[in-house]
């Protein structure tokens, strides 16, 4: 076994470290200098140890991720959804926009209702029996096409009652609209709402204004608070935080908005964008009808929790999370964190990054159909038309990471799934060439919970996680139970090293 591909060591603190195994996802504490040894390689382990290793290793579960990842299907794992690309519009000039100000630089109109047909037809032929049914509303902001999202959920109501189908509706938007009827149709189809709010209102409204350049935080904070007291606990708020700024911390920016206690969920995204030769931040192309607001030249992409002292703030972060987690609040976890985590706890395997041209697709105003959300107005990308419905072949997206000739020797493979291929064609041109950047990002995330998740106790290891298949985390990251055998492992003969679950 080979570490960093086989294995990965992380040090808690002076006196442990712990070791995820790649295989199953399994993880044991031990002595720190047990785990300096093992970060060399096995055969730096003195002989006790390593019969101990084979004992914690060598079971008959061993590659069950591997296994589970061959013998799975493109319809495991994940909702079949349906992103309804709603709208060219947006109201906000957000700085870090990969939309184009709304209209990807190619949609000049709103989807009409001839679309709500196509998108019922392309459910029809492509669901898999048994299969629940997603609905991505997005954007632009969705919510400047209410009328058609109002008409997709009452057909939805026709055909759940008719074909047995179950229907699962979520929406991006910034929520700073409100039309006559939205609440009711949140609550009575029990949406996940997930708000675009990247903290308190000195970083929302420098991080997203509007584009007369008045702030945007108000305006959401009102909606927010009106659609939680009319609604209730039938809709789920998900505070999409996209983190862009050093200050206030990522830590006191999250603190912020958890104790206003009106959020079930966060996301917490780092800002990739744009900086000059220099490392100064630019403004990215915002477009507003025809009109050209900004547009960036010679410019890199940066991520932003790369940045110095983001790791830090990021460290910061976890440390405290769990103390997030109390009976007088209804913060139930950060999305991706506790997908992570809930893959290694209950041994579960990552399928792929995301659902795109697997299991999701995007249905555009222009009738286009693409794998990816952010990929929409490239019609290179393009798999084919509301009214032909797919049409062109796209075997690119259903590699799996185990087929990757550098994805395929990380630790972390059967965690991430193999990177976003979005992200990799921004940087390279080529959807299988990695972008070095969110390939560091997604190791830091899974390096940080394998910390987190190995010093951590029981309260926060078993807290129940099976409502996150219901929420579209990571894309809709299809993940499925690796068959890892539970408590197999006799803690006399593993020691030093420690199983935790």
């Amino acid at each position: 076994m080979r570490s960093g591909t086989d294995y990965f060591v992380v040090h808690l603190d002076e006196q442990e470290s712990a070791v995820l195994v790649t295989g199953n996802h399994r993880i044991a504490r031990m002595p720190r200098e047990v785990g300096e040894r093992l970060e060399q390689g096995i055969e730096h382990l003195r002989a006790e140890e390593h019969s101990a290793w084979e004992a914690f290793t060598l079971t008959p579960d061993a590659d069950s991720n591997a296994e589970t990842l061959r013998a799975s299907s493109l319809a495991d794992g994940a909702d079949f959804a349906v992103n309804v690309n709603l709208t060219n519009i947006c109201n906000l000039a957000c700085t870090y926009c990969f939309a184009e100000g709304g209209d990807y630089g190619r949609m000049k109109e709103a989807m009409g209702e001839h679309s709500v047909a196509w998108i019922f037809r392309f459910i029809d032929e492509n669901v898999a029996p048994g299969q629940r049914v997603r609905f991505e509303f997005f954007g632009g902001e969705p919510l400047a096409n209410f009328a058609l999202i109002s008409k997709i959920c009452e057909r939805a109501e026709r055909v759940a009652d008719e074909r047995g189908v179950t229907f699962v509706h979520r929406i991006s938007t910034n929520l700073t609209l409100m039309p006559t009827g939205v609440i009711d149709l949140f609550r009575r189809h029990r949406f996940i709402v997930s708000v675009s709010l990247d903290g308190p209102r000195e970083v929302q409204d420098r991080n997203r204004p509007s584009k007369n350049g008045s702030g945007s935080y108000d305006r959401i904070m009102r909606n927010l608070w009106t659609l939680r007291r009319e609604a209730g606990d039938n809709v789920i708020l998900v505070a999409r935080m996209t983190i862009a700024t050093e200050t206030p911390t990522l830590l006191d920016s999250v603190r912020e908005l958890w104790e206003l206690n009106l959020f079930d969920f966060f996301q917490i995204y780092p800002g990739v964008y744009p900086v000059d030769q220099q490392g100064r931040s630019v403004a990215l192309t915002l477009t507003l009808g025809d009109k050209v607001l900004s547009s960036p030249r010679q410019v890199t992409y940066v991520n932003h929790f790369l940045r110095p002292g983001m790791i830090e703030q990021f460290r910061d972060f976890l440390y405290a999370y769990p103390s997030f987690f109390t009976p007088d609040n209804r913060f139930a976890g950060v999305l991706e964190y506790e997908r992570t985590a809930q893959m290694m706890i209950e041994g579960l395997t990552a399928l792929s990054f995301c659902s795109g041209g697997r299991t999701y697709y995007t249905h555009s105003p222009d009738g286009t159909i693409s794998p990816c959300h952010r990929l929409v107005g490239d019609e290179a990308f393009d798999v084919g038309t509301g009214e032909d419905g797919l049409t062109v072949p796209h075997p690119e997206w259903r590699r799996t990471v185990d087929e990757h000739p550098v994805c395929g020797q990380c630790w972390a493979r059967y965690l991430c799934g193999g990177g976003c291929r979005q992200e990799n064609f921004v940087a390279s041109g080529d959807l299988n060439v990695l972008n070095e950047e969110s390939c560091r990002y997604q190791l830091m995330l899974a390096e940080e919970m394998v910390r987190l998740v190995g010093r951590s106790g029981s309260d926060y290891r078993d807290r129940r996680r099976e409502v996150f298949d219901d929420l579209f985390v990571s894309c809709g990251r299809p993940v499925v139970p690796n068959g890892r055998v539970s408590n197999a492992l006799p803690d006399v003969a593993t020691q030093p090293f420690t199983p935790i679950h």
